[in-house]
């Protein structure tokens, strides 16, 4: 657990050094702007963000049985890909598009782990 304290202590150099490397490519302004507008985009989209995790949540559940783990996890990629578009700084925009990106896993079946079944009774004994 020590590379944690390392690594928040190296990401905002880091951070910086990026702003610099591409404030030297594409001018001041333009790496400002870029900031600017990112930030935008991270609050509108962390403002509508409830109404896409309603809307997921009740197409999962009419889906019935099968579920992909891709939908299930889609509203909290979103809500964290939109707090690193709030966040000032080129790596953090690059992992929030990481977020963003349609990788979808395998269905998960709700009947393999027992989910949306009633718990099992036990039978009352007859002699």
């Amino acid at each position: 657990m020590r590379v944690l304290p390392l690594l928040l202590l190296i990401y905002p150099f880091a951070e910086i050094a990026a702003l610099v490397a591409l404030a030297d490519r594409i001018g001041g302004l333009a790496v400002f702007l870029l900031v600017l507008l990112s930030s935008m985009l991270g609050l509108w989209m962390l403002r509508n963000q409830k109404l896409g995790a309603l809307l997921t949540l009740g197409s999962v559940m009419r889906q019935g049985d099968k579920v992909s783990l891709y939908s299930l996890l889609w509203p909290l990629r979103y809500a964290l890909a939109g707090l690193l578009f709030l966040l000032p700084g080129l790596l953090s925009d690059v992992a929030a598009v990481l977020l963003l990106l349609p990788l979808k896993g395998p269905d998960i079946s709700l009947r393999a782990t027992g989910a949306g079944r009633p718990p099992d009774r036990p039978e009352a004994a007859t002699s």
